[in-house]
């Protein structure tokens, strides 16, 4: 008798705290990966990532697309949180930082900073799936059309499947750019395969 009435308790209070789950706002935000929605010639996908690896990571340039690192357990400079910890901010946790406009001008770069509230700090990603910085700029963040992975700038060709490939990223005048280089996609749980 003793035994059911503790599975009763049990089972009440699981269901009481399961409501409580349920009905609590989230205040938790998915990670993911910005992906560039077109491959450009790499099967493996295009996304935002943050320059260097680990302990080369460098936070004082600017950030670069890079193919999306297919092992989950190496993917800490590409991942990131959209709209945390404010509503609008680009945020990767493993190094605390925002993605941050500096200024938000044709042909500017696109940073990691420590987050603020700043408006060089929020960002929408429209329906569409351009990056814009928020405001009335006309601007969205897009891909070089060039790739600037070491070894194409050296004249070697990558090999497919092996080498990575890199490209710079900037702001630049939304209607002025083709859709394959400014078009994004979050891939909320793409942090595990």
């Amino acid at each position: 008798m003793i035994n059911r009435h503790r599975f009763l308790l049990a089972a009440g209070f699981t269901g009481v705290f399961a409501s409580f789950i349920a009905i609590a706002p989230a205040d938790h935000h998915d990670e993911g990966m910005m992906r560039l929605v077109h491959e450009l010639d790499e099967s493996r996908g295009i996304c935002f990532d943050i320059t260097g690896f680990r302990d080369s990571i460098d936070l004082d340039v600017p950030i670069q697309v890079h193919t999306c690192k297919p092992n989950p357990q190496a993917r800490e400079d590409e991942v990131f949180l959209m709209n945390h910890p404010q509503p609008g901010n680009i945020y990767n946790k493993t190094y605390d930082v925002c993605i941050d406009a500096v200024a938000v001008v044709e042909r500017g770069s696109v940073f990691v900073r420590p987050c603020s509230d700043a408006d060089t700090q929020k960002f929408d990603l429209t329906d569409d799936g351009e990056l814009r910085p928020v405001g009335e700029s006309g601007l969205c963040i897009a891909v070089s059309p060039s790739p600037s992975h070491p070894a194409i700038r050296s004249g070697r060709t990558p090999e497919p499947g092996v080498t990575f490939v890199a490209r710079a990223v900037s702001f630049a005048a939304c209607d002025g750019v083709d859709d394959s280089l400014k078009h994004w996609n979050f891939s909320a749980g793409a942090t595990a395969e």
